[in-house]
């Protein structure tokens, strides 16, 4: 049986530096599961450490330009291929990353998964006020938006893409995990302060790195705001900011609440093994698990 390693966590956790420990130990490849990583030019905001790989394959970054459309569907498109060619190397494919909606998509196949985009639709939606798309939504699935969080159902983009399936009419979700493969998934946690602690160390490296400048170089290279790319963590904070020091604050504050959220959905995931970064012991109790799960037939 094909087997998968996913390490997941909220953001700061260190999911890269054990994904690269147990490749080397595993002889493995990893495959990035960031939603901002996918993005060519946004390396230093999406943390693209790549001197940290120390020579392991890393798959699934700069997939697609800043402007250039890319969903969950895109992503579990393609993240299946490469999985599938890792697998075919004899060599165990790593899934690391924080946007547990892109790993749930991956494990747990779901029907409205590939509805194509409506441009049609999109456009006529676009210039609609948040609460007479959630009255749309209600009227066509009113169970389906009972389900989304609340964030979800303040989100434009969100609703427009729920009325655009529940209007192709009934899909039933599948919800069974891929048959095929052997899955094992360990979460990355910590005290939130703790936590909040590596994230501020992180955003203020990631300004030493130059974070500036690659967002000047993305202007320069005529990608706006209105992007979907550039509303991500470490770049939107800079649309209206007066200084670097409320730009700062705002980044690290949003990269806070962003963690919280991580740890909210992924806790909600079944079968996730979880270690405590704080634990000194924890890259060697996860090695020993992973060393026992992939020799077990």
């Amino acid at each position: 049986m094909q087997k998968l390693l996913v390490i997941c966590g909220a953001t700061a956790t260190g999911k890269t530096a054990i994904g690269v420990q147990l490749a080397k130990k595993f002889d493995g490849e990893l495959v990035s599961a960031d939603s901002r990583q996918v993005y060519k030019g946004m390396d230093i905001g999406t943390g693209k450490d790549v001197k940290e790989l120390e020579g392991v394959p890393l798959w699934m970054i700069d997939v697609v330009k800043p402007d250039e459309e890319y969903s969950v569907s895109h992503f579990t498109r393609q993240a299946t291929a490469v999985i599938d060619d890792i697998q075919k190397r004899n060599k165990l494919p790593i899934l690391v990353g924080g946007t547990g909606f892109y790993i749930r998509a991956l494990l747990y196949p779901f029907e409205t998964l590939h509805v194509p985009p409506d441009s049609t639709l999109r456009k006529e939606l676009s210039h609609v006020s948040v609460e007479v798309l959630q009255e749309m939504l209600r009227l066509l699935d009113t169970d389906g938006f009972s389900k989304m969080n609340e964030s979800d159902q303040m989100n434009p983009r969100r609703l427009i893409r729920k009325i655009e399936i529940s209007s192709r009419g009934p899909l039933g979700e599948h919800r069974e995990r891929r048959a095929e493969e052997n899955v094992l998934s360990i979460g990355l946690t910590a005290p939130l302060k703790e936590l909040y602690r590596r994230i501020d160390v992180r955003v203020e490296k990631r300004m030493a790195q130059g974070m500036k400048a690659e967002i000047q170089t993305l202007k320069d290279h005529g990608y706006s705001w209105d992007l979907p790319s550039m509303h991500a963590l470490g770049y939107i904070q800079w649309k209206d900011a007066v200084s670097d020091e409320e730009a700062i604050a705002r980044w690290k504050y949003d990269e806070h609440a962003y963690a919280r959220r991580q740890m909210t959905w992924l806790h909600k995931e079944k079968d996730i093994v979880w270690f405590d970064v704080t634990n000194s012991q924890f890259k060697h109790s996860i090695e020993k698990l992973v060393g026992e799960w992939y020799t077990k037939k």
